[in-house]
């Protein structure tokens, strides 16, 4: 005797990539990154799992962005910045190392392929991940700084 399951998958349970963005929590994520393809394929998958967006390609951008959500207290803040270690105008550790000393919390993950930086980034609190950059590795990144 057979079993009717009412469930419209024919398997027990859908992929794991198809997990219900509801179920996940939404962050407010600042991407700072000037390879402009490389930023839309970051922000495409960062929203394609809930959450918000705000695309920078330089350190006038990235700043501007902070100021505003930090110093002036515009609207929302960020829940995470994502910010490449080469940013035109400003390391991306510089950037890290003005929101400590602001004694700002706020989750970093830092892009770079320097060992240095690296070790300097992560004494500082930032997750750091190297390139070539992965979505599994954007995601997990993501999921512990959030």
């Amino acid at each position: 005797m057979s079993q009717t399951s009412t469930s419209p998958f024919p398997f027990s349970s859908p992929a794991p990539e198809l997990h219900l963005v509801e179920d996940e929590k939404s962050l407010r994520i600042l991407l700072a990154e000037d390879n402009p393809e490389l930023r839309r394929l970051l922000s495409y998958v960062l929203r394609r799992e809930g959450h918000q967006v705000v695309e920078v390609c330089d350190a006038t951008e990235l700043l501007e962005a902070l100021a505003f959500a930090i110093v002036e207290g515009g609207g929302e803040g960020f829940d995470v910045v994502i910010c490449e270690q080469n940013i035109p105008g400003i390391p991306g550790i510089a950037v890290l190392e003005g929101l400590r000393a602001s004694e700002r919390a706020t989750p970093f993950i830092l892009i770079s392929g320097n060992a240095g930086v690296h070790e300097k980034a992560r004494a500082l609190g930032a997750v750091v991940l190297d390139r070539p950059l992965t979505v599994g590795a954007i995601r997990g990144a993501v999921q512990r700084s959030g």
